[in-house]
């Protein structure tokens, strides 16, 4: 009796440890036919259909990406690295970087999902990007350390601005792509050390505006963007911006439909440096002294209307 429960508690070990091995091979043989095929290619070939695919994938959003050379390495487990890579945007705005680093997730590819993590350097700036999915379904992270978001062009993608700062945190998102209210995840970033340099935007003549700190935490639900808690400076800062409210997504991007209020305060500094400012934006001047909006239509085309007496 003892020996037929002993002979049967042993089935479950036994046939894990066969699993363990099977996937222990195959992760083996998977290995030597990429150390094959690596060492029997030409580098300079393979590197020309990695950066082939990858400027395919970029071609939709109208950004070039150019190098000063390329090392594709099967010693640190396949890595692909581009040094002094440089980003041209459509409004051909220039992103220059130290090196670009992309490690295939063998981990997802034992899954049969496509997977991959990215790490970007410019000085003390880091970014690392990790994904993992099949087709449009994604599983994707990001890590933020100290990005300068002025040589990153993020303030020339959100309007044409001059300036600096510094962006860290963290963003998760899940779901499917094709399908925008199955995606689901969140942001958290802090801003610090924002400075706005004197410029010109949409007609008026803008100081310089310095900006101590900012939150961006953003809940994604069920495809939409909601703004938890997302402001920008500190009542003795130069320029204050608080959002609430919520952005549905959409497949395109800039059809996305917006439920927003925004809250803008700015010092006398600034309001004494631009002309007809209080009476171009009077309607919306609140109690407090700042101007609060409601911005409805699209990311590509919002309408703002005033409302002061939220």
């Amino acid at each position: 009796m003892n020996e037929e429960v002993l002979t049967a508690s042993e089935v479950p070990t036994s046939k894990a440890k066969k699993t363990v091995k099977g996937i222990g091979l195959a992760i083996l043989f998977l290995f030597f036919l990429i150390l094959f095929t690596f060492t029997k290619l030409p580098q300079t070939k393979i590197t020309s259909l990695i950066q082939g695919y990858v400027q395919r994938g970029l071609d939709p959003y109208g950004i070039y990406l150019s190098d000063h050379g390329r090392e594709l390495s099967v010693w640190k487990g396949l890595q692909y690295r581009l040094d002094q890579p440089t980003l041209e945007l459509a409004d051909q705005t220039r992103i220059e970087l130290d090196e670009i680093v992309v490690n295939p997730d063998f981990l997802a590819l034992l899954k049969g999902l496509g997977g991959a993590s990215i790490d970007i350097k410019q000085g003390a700036s880091m970014i690392h990007l990790s994904g993992s999915g099949r087709g449009d379904q994604i599983h994707a992270t990001a890590h933020l350390t100290d990005v300068d978001i002025g040589k990153f062009g993020l303030l020339s993608f959100a309007g044409g601005l001059k300036g600096s700062g510094t962006v860290s945190g963290d963003a998760q998102v899940d779901g499917l792509l094709s399908a925008p209210s199955t995606l689901n995840g969140e942001i958290n970033l802090t801003v610090k050390r924002l400075r706005l340099d004197e410029q010109n935007l949409m007609g008026f003549q803008l100081p310089t505006m310095n900006v101590s700190d900012g939150v961006i935490h953003v809940q994604i639900e069920h495809g939409k963007l909601v703004m938890k808690n997302v402001r920008l400076g500190k009542n003795a800062d130069d320029l204050q911006v608080a959002l609430t409210g919520d952005v549905t997504l959409n497949r395109f991007v800039n059809a996305s439909t917006l439920n927003l209020r925004a809250v803008l305060g700015l010092s006398d500094k600034v309001k004494q440096s631009i002309s007809l400012l209080d009476s171009i934006l009077g309607p919306s001047k609140q109690a407090d002294g700042k101007y609060a909006y409601k911005l409805t239509g699209t990311l590509g085309a919002p309408f703002p209307a005033p409302d002061p007496g939220h």
